[in-house]
C-alpha cells in the first residue's frame, strides 16, 4: 500500500530541497516518485548531469601525491563517502551546489508540477537516511568553505572565524579524510594553504611573489 505526502519546505533561498510529491512504500523502506503531468519536462543534459553526479566512477577532488585538491565549476568530484553510498559535488559557475546526497531545485510556482528533475532530486535525498545527511552535510559544508578560500571568495581570515559548528567536519579531519598530509603545505585549485598546529588556515605565497617582495 502506498502513502502519498505532499511536502513544503520553508526556504530563506529562491530554491529548495524537496520537491512536492513523493510516493513513498511502507513495505520497504524505499522512496519512489511520480508525476502526474508526463507533458512537464525538465532540460536533458541538467537531468543527466545530475545522474552522473550519483556515479560511483567520479574521480577523487584530491591526489594524494601532489598532496592537492581541484575541482572546477561543472566538475563532478568525489571528496568521500558515507556509508559505503560515494559523497560526490559540483558547483555551477554561480556557486550553485549539487551533490550526490542533494540537488538543489527551484521553488516552485503556484500551480506547477514537480519535473522528472525535481523527482529524480527528490528519490536521491529520501534514499538516504538523515544521519547520512548530516555526515554528508558536514563534510559538504566545510569543502565549500575552502573552495570559497581557494577562488577568493573569502579571506582567510574569515575562514579561520567563521565557526560552523561542533557537528561540522574540521579542516585537518576533511583533508587527512581526502588523503592530504596537513603536515605539508597542500594545494587547492592552485593555491598553496598549510595549517597550524590549531588547525588554522595559512595562505602561502607563490615563489614568484617572495621574490618580488624581497
Amino acid at each position: 500500500m502506498r502513502k502519498v505526502f505532499l511536502l513544503k519546505i520553508d526556504s530563506l533561498s529562491s530554491q529548495v530541497l524537496i520537491p512536492n510529491i513523493i510516493n513513498y512504500s511502507n513495505s520497504n523502506d524505499n522512496f519512489s516518485v511520480g508525476c502526474s503531468d508526463t507533458s512537464n519536462t525538465q532540460d536533458s543534459s541538467e537531468l543527466s548531469k545530475m545522474k552522473l553526479l550519483v556515479s560511483s566512477n567520479a574521480p577523487n577532488a584530491a591526489d594524494p601525491q601532489t598532496n592537492s585538491i581541484n575541482i572546477k565549476p561543472g566538475e563532478i568530484k568525489n571528496i568521500g563517502s558515507v556509508d559505503g553510498s560515494p559523497l560526490n559535488i559540483s558547483f555551477d559557475a554561480d556557486g550553485t551546489t549539487s551533490t550526490s546526497f542533494s540537488m538543489p531545485i527551484p521553488a516552485p510556482t503556484p500551480g506547477s508540477t514537480a519535473t522528472p528533475y525535481d523527482l529524480f532530486a527528490a528519490s536521491v535525498y529520501y534514499g538516504h537516511s538523515t544521519a547520512q545527511q548530516d555526515t554528508a552535510s558536514s563534510i559538504v559544508s566545510r569543502f565549500k568553505l575552502l573552495n570559497s578560500v581557494a577562488n577568493g571568495a573569502m579571506s582567510v581570515n574569515q575562514y579561520n572565524a567563521t565557526d560552523l559548528g561542533s557537528n561540522t567536519m574540521s579542516t585537518a579531519e576533511l583533508l587527512t579524510s581526502l588523503g592530504i598530509d596537513v603536515s605539508k603545505s597542500f594545494s587547492f585549485n592552485g593555491k598553496s594553504f598549510s595549517l597550524d598546529a590549531q588547525g588554522n588556515l595559512h595562505a602561502l605565497l607563490p615563489a614568484s611573489s617572495l621574490n618580488v617582495t624581497q
